[in-house]
């Protein structure tokens, strides 16, 4: 009787995925901050290398990319419940690099002056009020929605955000004293 039970896949918060997120686009924006000299190769190069490490570094290590394997989550297929293959991913990634592009472009040429350039964080924002809205279990955003894809916590992983709140208990307690 027990064994008809199917358990279920732990879900990733919101606000780890967004950490996430962020870590992934962080070390993109980095190096095509490097690489890049003006907007068209910076959103070129931006696409690729997030193409690169969304897409082919999942495929390859599990269903994690850099910001994944910190935060111990990894992405699975709804209906086989394992990694995806490279198509499901490049829907997945393709609408995030345009989007992750876009806001990283409106931010880094963010001034006094322009700050009509937050619209470009609009397209990023709308696909992340898809999961805030949803109210099944794992709060699919717009992009894993397309792409049949779901975001789940995994063990494998360095758990940079427990080992920080730790440090910094560990802070609140040495000021304590």
């Amino acid at each position: 009787m027990s064994d008809d039970i199917i358990p279920q896949l732990p879900k990733a918060p919101l606000s780890r995925r967004a950490a996430a997120f962020s870590i992934d686009a962080g070390v993109v924006w980095f190096l095509c901050a490097i690489i890049s000299n003006n907007w068209f190769t910076f959103t070129l190069f931006f696409v690729v290398l997030w193409i690169a490490i969304r897409v082919l570094m999942v495929y390859k290590n599990q269903g994690q990319s850099i910001g994944h394997f910190a935060l111990d989550m990894k992405v699975l297929d709804t209906r086989y419940q394992r990694t995806p293959g490279i198509l499901e991913l490049s829907k997945r990634e393709g609408i995030l690099a345009l989007a992750g592009s876009l806001a990283m472009l409106g931010m880094s040429n963010l001034t006094s002056g322009n700050a009509a350039v937050l619209l470009l964080i609009m397209p990023l924002f709308l696909d992340f009020t898809v999961a805030l809205v949803d109210i099944e279990r794992y709060q699919q955003a717009f992009h894993d929605r397309i792409s049949q894809t779901i975001v789940v916590g995994t063990m494998r992983g360095y758990s940079v955000d427990i080992k920080l709140r730790w440090l910094l208990d560990e802070a609140k307690r040495y000021m304590r004293k």
